[in-house]
């Protein structure tokens, strides 16, 4: 059985990046015929917001094909920046987390239960992605929990250092390792993944993860 799940955040790249292009040519066209048709301000706010349309489309269309992928190896989650795997061993389930008085939040989370077999394979430049981009998740998981900021102080501190019972890690497989621990006691996962790129619910992800992980543990039992 396997699972490979298309990112939907690349939908309407093609259209947005060919669209602003044409039009961008357009009103070049128009400047050279036309320049008093508006002021020079004018202008200059129109070629960049064309030129920032151009950019996000392309930024859609250079996402990964597929967003996830559910391999007989594990979960393989794709990034433009690269892509971990998480074994089926190293996983013990897969939900959506939740804040009080915010409901559920945008993503899925992966509850990690080795953190030595995942970080051997993770791509350093992944990593440092991934600290910045979902560094506002670990904001607001603080923000509910430690109410008082007194928590907070330490938490967000990127540390270089980090052992394990089996490794000691330095740089950014420590930062990321001290990423995962923190979000774990705020939100009781270490990984997350936006559920944007996923063409389907995520309460219907989570449960097809969690029935692949049995029978994929099932199978290698037997």
């Amino acid at each position: 059985m396997r699972y490979l799940y298309r990112d939907q955040s690349a939908k309407g790249g093609i259209a947005l990046l060919l669209s602003a292009t044409l039009v961008l040519l357009f009103f070049i066209l128009l400047l050279s015929v036309a320049p008093d048709l508006t002021t020079t301000p004018g202008w200059l706010v129109l070629f960049l917001l064309l030129i920032a349309g151009i950019f996000v489309g392309y930024a859609k269309i250079t996402e990964p094909f597929y967003a996830v992928e559910l391999c007989p190896q594990g979960i393989r989650y794709h990034h433009r920046r690269g892509s971990w795997l998480l074994a089926w061993t190293c996983l013990s389930h897969v939900s959506v987390p939740t804040l009080a008085g915010q409901g559920e939040l945008a993503y899925v989370g992966f509850k990690v239960t080795d953190y030595d077999q995942f970080l051997a394979t993770l791509p350093l430049r992944l990593a440092v992605k991934l600290l910045v981009e979902q560094r506002h998740l670990l904001l607001a998981a603080l923000r509910q929990n430690c109410p008082s900021g007194t928590c907070a102080s330490t938490m967000l501190v990127e540390h270089t250092e980090f052992n394990s019972k089996k490794c000691r890690y330095s740089g950014v497989q420590a930062m990321f390792a001290h990423r995962m621990q923190h979000l774990s006691q705020l939100l009781g996962a270490e990984l997350f993944i936006p559920v944007q790129v996923l063409p389907v619910d995520a309460t219907e992800f989570c449960r097809t993860v969690n029935q692949s992980r049995l029978i994929y543990l099932k199978k290698t039992a037997t």
